[in-house]
């Protein structure tokens, strides 16, 4: 099993095999399994006593973000998020957290577990409350920058409704729907990790002193923080989309004045010419004047017709 007991004595950090974990209760240790089978979680429960419903939780994966609070210890549910070309991936991190201990289940390739890895090799993180809030912390933090990217993603297509030039009308609107849809996604992940932290915060099991409950408060206000502006994004994609609706119906609307305004002016030339091709011989085919008197008539109201029309705004 790729898994990494990591234990803190003194000022080092050293590795032991995970099957010490039981043994070492006295210090802070950090267990983090990569892809376990169902028999690793099994081993890990029974070393640490976990709840069962915990345990089942943590092999079938894909949960909801929550906390779990049973005795003896919380189970957490947390979401790492990451650009994947111009798609969203999640990565779920699963963690147990014990008196002095700390065991985390995830995917090979969650990012904010190497970053953190090294402050507690490095002696920045001494205790396990504090290493589940680097753990959180860090998670959180890579929030920002993706939330940011998805709102300039919305602003570059509200540059172009402005645009009189503009052709294409369907690429900035398929743009804006799939932004849309990763705010949506983005949100259903982030906002239930606000009542993760706020039990984090309390301090229930009395794992962690009151000092490190107000650094979980912390992080609760920065997922407050990103979800508000996931929702004012939101809200300006939704606005955007009917900005762009609106225009592409105007443009809609000028190309028909035209099209009617050039109809109305031909339409003359039909009604004149198509007098003059009926087969009745009252009719003075042969007439010099008629023929330059009609066609002066028909020059006239098309000149007047696009006078008009131009002095409205339709051509």
């Amino acid at each position: 099993m790729p898994a990494r007991l990591l234990v803190r004595e003194g000022q080092e950090v050293v590795d032991r095999e995970p099957a010490a974990l039981s043994e070492l209760r006295d210090r802070p240790c950090w267990l983090d399994l990569v892809d376990p089978t169902p028999a690793d979680l099994d081993l890990v429960a029974e070393e640490l006593g976990l709840h069962p419903l915990a345990v089942e939780d943590a092999k079938h994966r894909h949960q909801r973000p929550k906390i779990e609070q049973y005795e003896g210890h919380y189970f957490v549910v947390f979401y790492a998020v990451h650009r994947l070309g111009e798609e969203l991936d999640f990565d779920e991190l699963s963690i147990f957290v014990a008196q002095n201990a700390l065991v985390t289940v995830r995917e090979a390739h969650t990012g904010p577990v190497e970053e953190v890895e090294r402050r507690w090799r490095d002696g920045r993180i001494k205790e396990v409350g504090m290493l589940l809030h680097a753990l959180l912390d860090a998670t959180v933090d890579a929030y920002f920058p993706i939330a940011d990217e998805l709102g300039e993603a919305i602003g570059v297509v509200e540059q172009t409704i402005a645009d009189a030039k503009r052709r294409d009308f369907q690429g900035p609107l398929r743009d804006l729907f799939r932004v849309k849809r990763q705010l949506l996604i983005l949100r259903q992940h982030i906002a239930p990790e606000r009542d993760v932290l706020a039990v984090l915060a309390r301090g229930d099991l009395g794992f962690f002193s009151r000092g490190d409950s107000v650094y979980f408060q912390d992080v609760y206000d920065h997922v407050v923080r990103v979800t508000d502006s996931i929702d004012t994004f939101r809200d300006l994609a939704s606005n955007v989309i009917d900005a762009h609706l609106a225009a592409a119906s105007n443009r809609l609307n000028e190309v028909m004045k035209v099209l009617t305004s050039v109809a109305t002016i031909l339409l003359v030339v039909a009604v004149v010419t198509s007098f003059f091709g009926q087969n009745f011989a009252a009719i003075p085919y042969g007439s010099t004047e008629l023929f330059w008197g009609s066609l002066g008539f028909m020059v006239v109201v098309i000149v007047a017709l696009a006078a008009f029309f131009r002095r409205v705004g339709w051509l």
